[in-house]
């Protein structure tokens, strides 16, 4: 018996499971033995692209290149994604089995402009309407007149991710990369936001085609690299802490943001290979002397002064 849902209707697991009993794509020769393959493993930066477009609801073209008796199968970025029959233009399809398998197959290589109606980076699918495209086009997010470079505005904070946080602010989602978030380092965007956490954000680029709009934190604030002579110089001693311990040095915490090196050449080797780093602790205090300050490369070097003392002939 075959599983159609009728146009707009959420699909259940039922109808999943006739579609998995069918196999995964058809190419028309109904006796040929089929097996499972196993897909690549997709980004998480893919699946959020997906669930971007799904929002604002974009219209792809993309070329079926399979079936089975549920549907169609086309690609995007690597993804399997499934066009259930109920949400084709000329549904409904003949009853019998070799007369919807022909319709099908008509199908196959054409380019059809399609939206997607579901993404599950769980169960690794996406499926896609060619009947709601229509609703989508109306449905197209409207971008007031102060979403333009420069304008600061308040968000809430969706997903954080290893390259950055997703952000709400309003009529769609930006996207603060992790190295808009802070003028000092940042290993982990978790160290600075959270979902649901509302935070004040400048809009740095705007691109209406893909509707995507590039944020930052950061900017809110002065760059503290600009002025950095005016507040250090070389040859001074400061009192820090241990921000992170690396295979090439430690960096410290010094003022405003701004972290300093401390080579492995300054540690007492110069080849960084089996150096010794357990008496220092991230948060420990440590007193450093700069020895110098690149501010275009947001770069300071420095020495510690205990050691100073042990070099010191004296």
């Amino acid at each position: 018996m075959d599983h159609y849902v009728p146009p707009h209707s959420p699909l259940c697991e039922s109808y999943w499971n006739s579609i998995l009993e069918e196999g995964p794509v058809s190419s028309g020769h109904a006796a040929v033995a089929w097996e499972w393959v196993e897909t690549p493993e997709v980004s998480m930066a893919v699946w959020d692209e997906a669930r971007h477009l799904f929002r604002i609801h974009a219209v792809l073209e993309l070329v079926v290149d399979g079936f089975n008796r549920g549907g169609l199968m086309t690609h995007w970025k690597g993804i399997e994604c499934f066009i259930p029959a109920s949400h084709l233009i000329d549904y409904p399809f003949p009853a019998d089995p070799e007369a919807r398998e022909r319709c099908f197959q008509g199908y196959v290589g054409r380019k059809l402009r399609l939206c997607i109606i579901e993404v599950e980076p769980l169960r690794n699918r996406i499926l896609l309407s060619e009947r709601q495209v229509a609703e989508c086009e109306l449905m197209k997010t409207e971008w007031p007149a102060w979403l333009c470079p420069g304008h600061i505005c308040d968000g809430t904070v969706t997903s954080v991710r290893p390259f950055g946080a997703f952000v709400d602010i309003g009529p769609l989602e930006g996207m603060v990369h992790i190295s808009e978030i802070s003028w000092g380092r940042v290993r982990d965007p978790q160290d600075f936001l959270q979902p649901g956490q509302t935070v004040r954000v400048k809009i740095l680029n705007v691109d209406p085609e893909h509707q995507r709009v590039a944020l930052s934190l950061k900017r809110l604030s002065t760059n503290p690299w600009t002025s950095v002579h005016a507040r250090i110089k070389p040859g001074d001693v400061l009192t820090g802490s241990v921000a992170s311990i690396e295979r090439f040095g430690v960096f410290v915490q010094l003022i405003d943001g701004l972290e300093g090196l401390l080579h492995t050449s300054e540690l007492g080797r110069n080849d960084g290979v089996n150096l010794d780093y357990s008496h220092f602790v991230v948060g420990q205090p440590v007193t450093v002397r700069v020895l110098e300050i690149v501010p275009e490369e947001h770069r300071i070097s420095l020495r510690m002064v205990d050691r100073e003392c042990s070099d010191d002939p004296a």
